[in-house]
């Protein structure tokens, strides 16, 4: 960005209120790393700062240093994106790892059984779900169910199964917003999505058609862990005119229990050597 540009945005910005006290310094890079969850991954330096919050001279200097160390990449456009540092530091997470290291070859399985149709691991974060991984024959996908994206619990059949295993504190504290509707067929009247919620605990699984798109629905089956938790759910994308959704639903149900089994068996610890490996690989010494 060139200096007499920073100047005038500084010039004009001086009194925006983004910069108070209680404003740390922590907060304003956390605050711009947060910014990257509003789009496919690529933005802007004028979109950092309005997603951020902060100003453009501000952005500006928290994005470069964030560019030595290492954390995000510019491509020719001039639009920034997290970089690879932050995909090997989450995989430093042990629980993280094993459980997408445990469901990979489930889910490869899962992805050739259902003809190349979308399948995911996901989790629950917030009032959202977190895709911790997502196989489908498009490449390049960016949309909100790509890795790393997410959408409202009620909205997807994965949501579903997730939040009928919350707390009832939880459970209503959810209902208590407004919930979004994406179709005419997203579940967002109080009594329905609470009935939807016992029909997924009862069966341990659950159908949602058209909530997203009209053309499609999901399929998804709970992740337990060895104390019978659930910890994540496995999800498959069928098209309405195209497939049957009870024999997708036998392999999605058959798919999380094998997950589950997996993460539920006794696992030999990791080398002291693959630790350290993985640390270095990490940035974390």
């Amino acid at each position: 960005m060139p200096e007499s540009d920073l100047q005038m945005s500084e010039s004009r910005e001086a009194t925006r209120p983004d910069e108070g006290p209680q404003r740390t310094a922590a907060g304003r890079v956390l605050a711009l790393l947060d910014a990257f969850g509003h789009s496919d991954g690529a933005l802007t330096l004028s979109e950092l700062s309005r997603f951020a919050g902060l100003s453009l001279t501000t952005t500006h200097r928290l994005v470069h240093e964030v560019l030595d160390w290492g954390g995000l990449e510019v491509d020719s456009r001039g639009r920034y994106r997290l970089s690879t540092k932050f995909l090997h530091l989450a995989s430093s997470s042990a629980s993280g790892l094993r459980l997408r290291e445990t469901a990979l070859p489930h889910l490869m399985r899962l992805h050739q059984q259902v003809g190349g149709s979308t399948v995911h691991l996901a989790v629950r974060d917030g009032e959202k779900i977190l895709y911790l991984d997502a196989l489908r024959s498009i490449p390049n996908y960016t949309g909100e169910s790509r890795i790393g994206g997410g959408l409202p619990l009620h909205v997807t059949a994965a949501g579903i199964v997730l939040l009928a295993h919350e707390t009832d504190d939880f459970v209503e504290d959810y209902l208590s917003r407004p919930l979004q509707r994406f179709t005419q067929n997203t579940i967002v009247d109080r009594a329905e999505l609470l009935a939807s919620l016992a029909t997924a605990r009862a069966q341990r699984y659950y159908v949602y058609p058209k909530s997203v798109s009209t053309e499609a629905g999901g399929i998804a089956a709970p992740v337990t862990d060895e104390r019978a938790a659930v910890r994540a759910v496995v999800s498959a994308v069928w098209f309405l005119d195209q497939q049957d959704p009870k024999s997708m639903t036998t392999m999605v149900r058959e798919t999380a229990a094998q997950i589950s089994r997996a993460l539920a068996a006794p696992r030999a610890p990791l080398h002291a050597r693959t630790i350290d490996f993985n640390r270095r690989r990490a940035g974390l010494v």
